[in-house]
């Protein structure tokens, strides 16, 4: 606005188109009420008037009833790719991969990784499926690539950083990976290379990253047990700091992902954090206790896959979590293992054949 006011009789036409690309649905209430819905440019635009009566009735409407930017279909093909992992008793180390089929409870096995690798990450983009850093054998700055067409993994091109306990993401066709302490590193898959990118404002131990729209967040336990949460604008490339988690997080049993406008932190207590009104708020907990899973968002529900219990035995079972009906129920039993391996959801077709 102080930009159009500063040379009002040249700029004012450019006002509904500028108003048109902020987003006003991420305005917390009371400030769109107080403060936007005052300005009479604002108001006596037709056009303008228009935005604001649209995000204001999204505002006034209750959260399970809003339309959903991030809505996806619940009967659409769903897979969820697991990868390496190790072995609680034994602690041997794995390559091997199995991708579950959330429309039948079904489990399939893929090729190998070509490196063993546990504490590592796992991401999807554009088909593929990419697997980063890690323990094992020298594997902390290594990354490799599942092609389901040639079904098999190639190695591709190293991080500058090792990486163990971090967080990954995919964002504008770029694959981030933060957390190698404070390090954050995107890969281009066009040009097979890693690029160093702002460092997080803290170093992190245990981290984890996801996305909503052109942003990055990233929840992160720092030895001193306080819960951070940083945003990162892609565009500008400058990280800022979110409230502090009210409770504290277990260093290394923790997920974070993303649905609409909310951030969901999946523990031993849950928490969601709504982006627009920057404040957490508590969640049922899951049903069964878990430490070292895995976890992902498919269609509209949240997905948890094996850990162990504090009595060091799997959990087998699979829980899933309804973000509209804010309950969790157990849905599935894996017969795989899941603990400290990656997991990444694939969507549409991805040949097992």
């Amino acid at each position: 606005m102080n930009w159009i006011k500063y040379d009002l009789t040249k700029r004012q036409n450019y006002l509904a188109k500028l108003t048109r690309h902020v987003r006003l649905t991420y305005v917390r209430t009371e400030f769109l009420r107080d403060h936007i819905l005052t300005e009479i440019m604002l108001t006596s635009d037709p056009q303008c008037n228009q935005f604001l009566n649209k995000a204001f009735r999204y505002q006034l409407t209750p959260r399970a009833q809003r339309p959903s930017s991030a809505q996806r279909n619940r009967n659409g093909k769903f897979l969820v790719v697991f990868a390496g992992g190790a072995d609680i008793t034994t602690e041997i180390v794995y390559r091997n991969c199995k991708v579950y089929d959330s429309t039948d409870n079904n489990m399939s096995p893929i090729p190998d990784m070509l490196d063993c690798r546990y504490a590592h990450s796992v991401i999807s983009l554009n088909g593929k499926v990419y697997s980063v850093g890690g323990f094992c054998d020298d594997t902390g700055k290594t990354a490799e690539c599942y092609d389901p067409v040639g079904k098999k993994w190639t190695h591709i091109a190293p991080m500058s950083t090792e990486y163990y306990d971090f967080g990954i993401c995919a964002c504008d066709n770029l694959i981030y990976a933060i957390g190698g302490e404070s390090s954050v590193e995107n890969y281009n898959a066009a040009t097979n290379t890693w690029y160093t990118c702002p460092d997080i404002p803290v170093e992190a131990s245990f981290c984890r990253a996801a996305v909503i729209k052109h942003s990055i967040y990233s929840l992160i336990n720092p030895d001193d047990g306080i819960a951070s949460c940083f945003r990162l604008d892609t565009r500008e490339g400058l990280w800022h700091n979110l409230n502090e988690m009210p409770w504290g997080l277990r260093n290394d049993s923790f997920e974070f992902l993303s649905y609409d406008n909310l951030l969901f932190s999946i523990a031993e207590n849950c928490s969601r954090l709504d982006i627009r009104t920057n404040k957490w708020e508590a969640m049922p907990s899951m049903l069964f206790e878990r430490l070292r899973f895995s976890a992902a968002i498919i269609a509209e529900d949240i997905y948890v896959f094996g850990g162990t219990g504090r009595d060091r035995k799997y959990v087998n079972s699979v829980e899933r979590y309804n973000i509209h009906t804010n309950e969790w129920t157990v849905v599935d039993s894996l017969e795989v293992e899941v603990y400290e391996g990656g997991a990444a959801v694939i969507s549409g077709d991805f040949s097992l054949n």
